[in-house]
């Protein structure tokens, strides 16, 4: 191609100078006069704009610089969802963030559109797990692994039955809150959210902790085996704790099954005074009639149980009792309801 072109050129450069000229002699070459210069001219310039020029890529060399357009934008696209995707758990991280995320301004129209996107990618990252339970010590209380460390991790918002207390007894459903917890934990892979508030004044984590994508505290406040307590200055999810405990309260299963037990959102802990076992006492049995005084004309001892109207048979009996026990000055069976110091005449 470049030697067409070369050719091309040599005889353009004679037809221009035979054209000044009138004729031209060139490497045995004649050109004779002017008019066969231009034609030479001519045709050289046509064939000079027709053919290709050596720079201009062929057809498959376009082709491929297209593709390699096209694999740079993917690339840029792969490397902005990437940052995107890092940004994401940034913010996850960052409760601050994440308020701001699902609490947008008015103005802010677009970040209202992605609010579902953000919803599924928050339930998304609640399925991913970060630690590992080790022990449960109680049923608000676990120890797991975590970032190489061993932790003990206290559950934000809730309060279970005492079981392990030094101070305190076993407390009604205290162990099924425990067992509760340990068949859904205990050696599985959990995620480990902390709260605003880091540790405790025990040195615990403040946590909620998920699995199978829902927290541990809801599963046990819908089984009436904990409550809604102990408000640490994160709340975040207080209300889903509540929806998640109004069935059991309302139902009165569980902690709600005791009257007085349970209290919403106190952190006084369970109201529960476990009293001794008493056998009921038997009724008395009625004391034998003693036979009349023929002295003193008294049924009854006038020292003994109380006694009414009912118990004599005589206004003359009545009135004799009365007087052995201090009547009139005293009344202490409470014979004299007139106070006149006549009892029992209607009989």
């Amino acid at each position: 191609m470049f030697f067409i072109q070369l050719i091309l050129l040599i005889a353009l450069f004679m037809g221009v100078i035979a054209l000044f000229r009138g004729h031209l002699y060139f490497l045995k070459v004649p050109i004779p006069n002017r008019k066969v210069a231009a034609i030479i001219t001519i045709i050289s310039l046509i064939f000079i704009g027709i053919l290709p020029s050596s720079e201009e890529p062929s057809s498959s060399q376009g082709k491929t610089k297209s593709e390699e357009v096209v694999k740079d934008q993917d690339d840029e696209k792969k490397s902005e969802q990437d940052q995107q995707e890092s940004d994401e758990e940034v913010s996850e991280e960052n409760p601050k963030t994440e308020e701001a995320m699902n609490h947008p301004t008015n103005g802010d129209t677009s970040s209202s559109k992605q609010k579902p996107e953000t919803s599924e990618l928050k339930q998304n990252k609640s399925n991913k797990t970060n630690a590992t339970v080790t022990r449960v010590i109680d049923g608000d209380t676990l120890e797991v692994t975590m970032n190489g460390k061993t932790e003990d991790v206290r559950l934000l918002l809730i309060d279970t039955p005492e079981t392990v207390h030094p101070s305190e007894p076993v407390q009604p459903f205290g162990p099924e809150a425990s067992q509760f917890v340990k068949e859904k934990l205990h050696g599985e892979k959990v995620r480990v959210k902390i709260g605003k508030e880091e540790r405790d004044q025990y040195g615990r984590l403040l946590a909620y902790v998920f699995i199978d994508g829902e927290t541990i505290q809801e599963k046990l406040l819908r089984k009436g085996l904990a409550r809604t307590a102990y408000l640490y200055n994160d709340l975040t999810m207080l209300d889903e704790f509540h929806e998640a405990q109004k069935p059991a309260r309302t139902s009165g299963i569980g902690v709600w099954s005791i009257p007085g037990y349970a209290h919403v959102d106190h952190d006084h802990g369970y109201h529960y005074k476990e009293e001794p076992e008493t056998q009921p006492e038997p009724e008395p049995e009625p004391d034998p009639e003693p036979k009349q005084d023929s002295n003193t004309g008294l049924k009854y001892n006038p020292n003994g149980p109380d006694r009414d109207c009912g118990d004599f048979s005589t206004h003359q009996q009545a009135q004799a009792f009365f007087e052995a026990t201090g009547g009139p000055a005293s009344d202490p069976h409470r014979l004299d309801g007139e106070g006149d110091g006549l009892v029992c005449e209607s009989l």
